[in-house]
């Protein structure tokens, strides 16, 4: 199999071993085959600031972004859920693990998923991302 850049390998220690992809050998990209969330990116950023409303992160004083990378495959379940965060300047930084816990549950909540398709219907499966854009230590929006 050939590695691009971005590609998540199966980790045993971090991975639901459950979620399985429906070919290993070609992921696509989400934008190139139409991977989709019932409700679009409203929905996203409705649902996951529903489930964080009475949480009340707060990322210090931080200005940057986390985002969330992650597998959508050809039956429309999400697996392989990894993150990066920079700061404003897009220098590699880290929150408290349990701040970032608690992104990630609300982005493995999302269960509404509509797998990407080739020219000929067939469903694929597909990278997808979710980025929050934090100022001052508050999440500010979801894209």
């Amino acid at each position: 199999m050939k590695n691009n850049v971005g590609d998540i390998a199966y980790d045993s220690s971090i991975d639901d071993s459950s979620f399985v992809v429906c070919n290993e050998e070609q992921i696509f990209q989400y934008y190139s085959v139409g991977t989709s969330y019932e409700g679009e990116r409203k929905a996203i950023r409705e649902e996951i600031f529903t489930e964080l409303e009475n949480k009340n992160l707060v990322f210090g004083n931080k200005s940057g972004y986390i985002t969330f990378r992650f597998i959508v495959n050809c039956n429309g379940q999400a697996g392989r859920y990894r993150f990066k965060e920079v700061d404003s300047h897009f220098l590699e930084t880290s929150s408290k693990e349990d701040l970032i816990n608690q992104l990630k549950v609300a982005v493995m909540k999302l269960n509404k998923w509509k797998a990407g398709t080739l020219n000929n219907d067939t469903p694929v499966d597909s990278y997808y991302q979710i980025n929050f854009k934090i100022i001052e230590g508050k999440i500010e929006d979801i894209f």
